[in-house]
């Protein structure tokens, strides 16, 4: 899968095996080699005393925030292509690995106002990593989930005072709740210079590669009941049907200020391959859990997208008054080549019961070959009068092309040039309360069609999505501050149309929500950040009037609450304690809306030990996930059954050796 930060190892590769202890011992012996003055900075990072609310974010391995996952109000902001690198366009093929990335941020609501040109389902913005004034070089070796081993190196140095690389690397032998496993190998590094004060150009390169990746079976039941339980940990898939391939970016960016004239540039190339693919799944899964077994396979799989943005803004002073005109480029040239699939049916099986089979031979046929460009013009205005009022206004004017080559077919082509716009004001009636609201309109990615859907793969197109927000930001006093807002989304809904099994746009779908965040710092020595959304999600149409879909989308959950707290023990110095709470409703787990799954409550806890061993600043991190240890399901777009995790420990020590 496209895993958001990975690195790879299998226990069954003796070969990966040696490569990991050979590298791990290089990279330990040069992070042992630093004797002059550093600064620690991985074992600081700490996501819950970071955030400025509860709606997302992510600093290092850690997330905390009802969006934290990239579900931004019932929606996917990565899959609707709304990715941002240090505030700039960023079309994503693969995930930017994580040894190269700081944290992300999900902006949403009012921390979104005064960004340029935003979008209806929120904006995920990486942060590359820095150095800092002196060099580091950080080691981390964790216990991942289930057992797996991870390592990871980063090198910061400052070469002079306007130069500074970071060199990054990271192994994981990765082992997943459905007994499946899989290794990978990140490795990456991100260049900054600055010339002058005011310019500063950027450079990164990230990979990772990955193999042995196994797939479990995905579980459709037979009719509205859920699949039996199953042992966690117990793989029942096929060996030989799994992912290979890797995960590449890389990319510049340009930021200057020259007095009233601003400058943001970035170009970047993304792409992800699987060399070799499968997807297995369960259908017609009956209450005593016996289905028919089917396994999906493919080779040659991959996508890939150039994009990048130009942003040129003035800035005017009007007495007390700051106005700013910006105009705006954006672009990408997106290539997906998918398809030629080899499907075996390999006949009745129990379901969570280890069925080996021998490999089929399995015949590829052509792939499909999809194109996308688009560009987009953008003029934005923006003022910010201090205290008193802020406005933001954009309107954009999208060119977007769509080519599909599929064999045996006629070439079919999509051509939409749709006006764009955004709208939003906040005044300050007093200096705790500031009120706002927004509208926007965007054209957004749809994803991909699933496994078991006849046009599976397809990389469906985008469509126009449209939002309507308003909101308050209370601060209560320094340490203490309120967000809220009621929100009203639609896009097109997609699911599997029952008449020709084809995964497709059948309605339209609205989420009209509440979302509330609390951050607040009682103590210097207490933490908290809260977040919390009501959501009323519904879908309308032809085929829901026609009884062929229910009125509610899968997958949604009307109430989701996640509440982060860290807690320094000022007694053991270097000592702090931390829990994350998350609590979600009902979902709907099947296409006709008669089937859900029941609410559930996550907490984990989890410590943090601060001291230096032989002069080098270290950091052990132990935590408990899914302390009571609940079992549960995830549902997917076609009504697709997996695992939730359950109860696991790590464990983690991170040195930053000076």
């Amino acid at each position: 899968m496209d895993h958001a930060r990975r690195a790879p190892h299998n226990p069954r590769a003796a070969g990966a095996r040696a490569v990991k202890r050979f590298l791990g011992t290089t990279l330990l012996f040069a992070c042992g080699a630093w004797d002059s003055p550093a600064e620690a900075q991985r074992t600081q990072e700490n996501a819950a005393r970071e955030a400025d609310d509860g709606f997302g974010k992510s600093v290092g391995n850690e997330s905390i925030g009802i969006y934290a996952g990239g579900e931004v109000r019932g929606f996917s902001a990565t899959a609707a292509g709304n990715n941002r690198i240090e505030g700039l366009y960023f079309d994503r093929a693969g995930a930017v690995t994580d040894v190269i990335v700081r944290g992300s941020t999900v902006r949403v609501g009012l921390s979104a106002f005064g960004y340029p040109l935003p979008a209806p389902t929120g904006i995920v913005d990486l942060e590359l990593r820095r150095t800092g004034e002196r060099a580091v070089a950080s080691v981390q070796l964790n216990s991942g989930d289930y057992r797996g081993t991870d390592l990871i190196v980063d090198a910061a140095i400052p070469v002079t005072d306007r130069l500074s690389v970071n060199f990054d690397g990271g192994l994981y032998d990765d082992e997943y709740v459905n007994g499946a496993d899989a290794w990978f190998v990140s490795y990456g590094g991100v260049a900054r210079w600055r010339p002058v004060d005011a310019v500063e150009l950027t450079g990164f390169f990230g990979r990772y590669d990955y193999g042995d990746e196994e797939q479990a079976p995905v579980l459709y039941p037979a009719g509205d009941h859920l699949p039996p339980k199953v042992e966690r940990r117990r793989f029942f898939g096929q060996q030989w049907a799994d992912w290979a391939g890797h995960s590449q970016n890389l990319g510049a960016l340009v930021k200057a200020s020259l007095g009233s004239w601003q400058l943001a540039a970035g170009g970047f190339n993304s792409r992800f391959t699987r060399d070799s693919y499968a997807s297995a799944w369960y259908s017609d899964v009956s209450r005593e859990g016996v289905g028919r077994s089917f396994l999906l396979s493919g080779v040659d799989q991959r996508a890939a997208s150039s994009s990048g943005e130009i942003r040129i803004s003035r800035a005017f002073a009007d007495g007390p008054r700051r106005h700013w005109l910006l105009t705006s480029v954006r672009g990408r040239d997106v290539r997906t080549d998918y398809g030629g699939y080899a499907l075996a049916d390999l006949g009745a099986a129990e379901v969570g019961v280890p069925d080996p089979r021998p490999q089929p031979d399995l015949a590829y046929g052509p792939l499909t070959h999809d194109r996308v460009r688009q560009l987009s013009y953008a003029l934005g205005y923006e003022m910010r009068w201090p205290n008193v009022t802020e406005v933001n206004l954009g309107v954009t004017r999208s060119d977007y092309s769509k080519i599909v080559r599929q064999p045996g077919l006629p070439e079919a082509r999509q051509d939409e040039r749709p006006w764009l716009w955004n709208a939003a004001v906040a005044v300050m009636p007093t200096n705790q309360l500031t009120l706002f609201a927004a509208a926007t309109r965007g054209l957004e990615e749809s994803g991909v069609a699933p496994a078991n859907a006849v046009n599976r793969g397809e990389a469906l197109p985008a469509l126009r999505t449209r939002q309507r927000e308003l909101g308050i930001r209370y601060t209560l006093s320094a340490n203490w501050r309120l967000v809220a807002a009621v929100f009203d989304i639609a896009k097109p809904y997609f699911e599997i149309d029952r008449t020709n099994a084809a995964y497709r746009a059948l309605g339209e779908v609205s989420h009209k929500g509440v979302e509330a965040s609390l951050s607040a710092r009682p103590y210097e020595s207490l933490s908290i950040v809260a977040g919390a959304v009501l959501l009323h999600p519904r879908v309308s149409g032809q085929a829901v009037d026609d009884g062929r879909l229910g009125n509610r989308p899968i997958g949604r959950t009307g109430i989701l609450i996640d509440t982060a707290i860290d807690y320094r023990l000022g007694w053991v110095p270097g000592l702090s304690l931390d829990l994350r709470a998350t609590h979600e409703g009902r979902r709907v787990a099947n296409a006709a809306g008669t089937l859900e799954l029941a609410a559930r409550s996550i907490l984990d806890i989890g410590a943090r030990y601060r001291t230096g061993i032989g002069g080098v600043p270290t950091l052990f991190r132990a935590q408990v996930k899914n302390v009571g240890d609940v079992f549960g399901w995830k549902v997917s777009s076609g009504g697709g059954f997996t695992l939730l995790q359950g109860r696991r420990a790590t464990l983690s020590v991170t040195a930053d050796f000076q």
